[in-house]
């Protein structure tokens, strides 16, 4: 069984109970000691929580913050790959993806979820980096130990993004469309990115890092000039503000989903749900791997969630890498 936190134990109290609650009736209810309810407190308090207190009546939750660990554990429940302790919360970092791999590598554990609430030195794939600014958007990597080969990881990157754009639909309404293979898109603009890295042998994933970024609350007007035009956030679509707390906890649990999805039934509910929700199948593109271009119609993807790509002589070519543009 995963122990919880004490401090989501006492949160959870106090939710319970929208008046005041003394702290001999938490610690009774919890069996710790009233000096551990108030460590707990202050603990929460620290986090962003408004509680007010009473010498006389106890304790009252007034207040929750935007952004905290104690809200995203609130809203996930019970989940099979990503148990709520091993969720990690970070106020800034260089990389989530860079945090996660070598969390993953020095504790040999599993199902471990990184989050930012700023980056650094964040990144894309191709070396292009991610713009992280604080206080607005969800910067997170998953870590995992999948039973595949290193060519299976394309599906890996197709169910994250499967995942965020059905976690994000339903609690937004913004209709996001995936693009592939990694990014998220409203209309031509990008919402969202996925970075997939991993190590392993030749028979084996050792281990996988989903790096997820979405812009949430970012006005991309006060973004850098250079990506006005390339790039949107669930704000701008919506015309709301949305608490990264609970968006977080949907796109972990959605997350879960697919990869019990995944584990039970395979590959091809992910490739077919995928290809609901993308953009880039029917559509002309053109492919830069390497020094090479291929262009010509987008038609498939495969068993392996490689791009099946009819070149105008009519040659099916398989896509696994490359820079893909919608032309």
């Amino acid at each position: 069984m995963t122990e919880r936190p004490r401090s989501d134990d006492v949160l959870s109290t106090l939710r319970n109970h929208p008046d005041f609650v003394s702290g001999a009736d938490i610690a009774s209810s919890l069996g710790i000691t009233r000096a551990a309810v108030w460590k707990q407190i202050a603990k929460l308090r620290d986090s962003g929580y408004t509680i007010d207190a009473s010498p006389a009546k106890g304790y009252r939750l007034t207040a929750t913050p935007e952004y905290s660990i104690e809200e995203v554990r609130a809203g996930l429940g019970h989940l099979k790959f990503f148990p709520s302790k091993n969720i990690r919360f970070f106020t800034s970092l260089p990389s989530t993806n860079s945090t996660a791999a070598e969390l993953v590598a020095s504790e040999e554990a599993d199902g471990l979820i990184v989050v930012a609430d700023h980056q650094t030195a964040g990144r894309g794939r191709l070396a292009r980096t991610w713009f992280s600014p604080p206080g607005v958007n969800i910067y997170m990597s998953a870590a995992l130990r999948p039973d595949m080969p290193p060519k299976d990881a394309t599906i890996l990157t197709l169910l994250a993004g499967v995942a965020a754009a059905s976690a994000l639909r339903e609690q937004t309404g913004v209709n996001i469309r995936l693009k592939w293979p990694n990014d998220l898109l409203v209309g031509s603009k990008k919402l969202g990115g996925i970075l997939t890295e991993m190590r392993a042998i030749p028979d084996r994933i050792q281990f996988a890092v989903i790096g997820i970024g979405i812009n949430v609350n970012a006005r991309i007007a006060d973004l850098p000039v250079d990506i006005h035009t390339l790039a949107t956030s669930i704000a701008d679509e919506a015309g709301a503000v949305y608490s990264r707390s609970m968006i977080l906890s949907a796109l972990i649990k959605s997350l879960d989903t697919w990869l019990a999805i995944l584990s039970t039934q395979g590959k091809m509910p992910v490739i077919s749900e995928w290809l609901k929700l993308s953009c880039t199948i029917g559509k002309t593109v053109s492919v830069l791997q390497g020094n090479t271009t291929v262009t010509g119609i987008a038609e498939d993807v495969d068993t392996e969630g490689f791009l099946l790509v009819r070149q105008c002589d009519g040659t099916l070519c398989s896509v696994y890498a490359g820079d893909v543009s919608h032309v």
